[in-house]
């Protein structure tokens, strides 16, 4: 499996700073919104009803669900808070650093991942998370510029990771047409256990993954207030 960005990820270096501050690959920039019509069309593979789009592609469909489109030029303003759906997506598949895309595994094959406090736990105890990691390279400048680490981190590595689960919009059929409507925003829907109706009826914002065999690392930078209990 590839571990390289796609081309068309690569844009000028200007276009990714702002006042000295690196910002990054995985936010939103205001040109790659994409408003696109959806629509509920029929799904004979499980005998009803989808989310999808008017043009659906094979790579908007994953883990039974559409996931949001979003343009890749970097155009107009960013949005701190935002993120780009397609590139996290991929960034959570294929371990890329959600701050230049890079690689972020290791020699020994285990995967750095950098956060502010512990990741959320499953209900069976397993960490959880929809950040994207961290590649070596671009921990140091991220420690000195972010300011969500300036107080405290939690720098660890990963031996693999899994599909978890999706945070998404709901959306039901109109009254009177087939017309999608949003009945609940921004819900985190587990895969499987028994929700593959609602994943069908969901527009997929932003994954989640397992985090296994997790182990805090010090990249030379030892962690600090992590909020740990005992």
């Amino acid at each position: 499996m590839s571990h390289r960005a796609p081309p068309e990820w690569e844009v000028r270096r200007t276009m990714r700073t702002r006042r000295g501050l690196r910002i990054p690959d995985q936010n939103l920039w205001t040109g790659e919104l994409h408003a696109l019509p959806l629509v509920f069309g029929w799904d004979p593979a499980v005998g009803d009803i989808r989310l999808s789009y008017l043009d659906p592609s094979d790579d908007d469909f994953e883990h039974g669900v559409v996931w949001v489109r979003h343009k890749q030029d970097r155009s107009g303003l960013y949005r701190w808070k935002a993120i780009n759906t397609p590139r996290t997506r991929v960034m959570l598949r294929e371990h890329l650093c959600m701050v230049d895309s890079a690689p972020c595994v290791r020699d020994d094959g285990r995967i750095s991942w950098l956060f502010r406090d512990n990741p959320v736990l499953s209900p069976d105890g397993t960490p959880i998370t929809n950040l994207p990691p961290t590649c070596l390279d671009c921990i140091p400048e991220a420690l000195k510029t972010c300011p969500r680490l300036v107080d405290r981190f939690h720098s660890v590595t990963v031996a693999a990771t899994k599909p978890y689960a999706v945070t998404a919009d709901l959306y039901m059929p109109g009254e009177l047409d087939a017309t999608p409507v949003k009945f609940a925003h921004e819900v985190s829907i587990p895969y499987g256990h028994g929700h593959d109706r609602l994943l069908r009826l969901a527009l997929g914002k932003q994954p989640w993954v397992r985090l296994i065999d997790m182990r805090d690392e010090e990249f030379g930078f030892p962690s600090q207030g992590t909020g740990r209990e005992g």
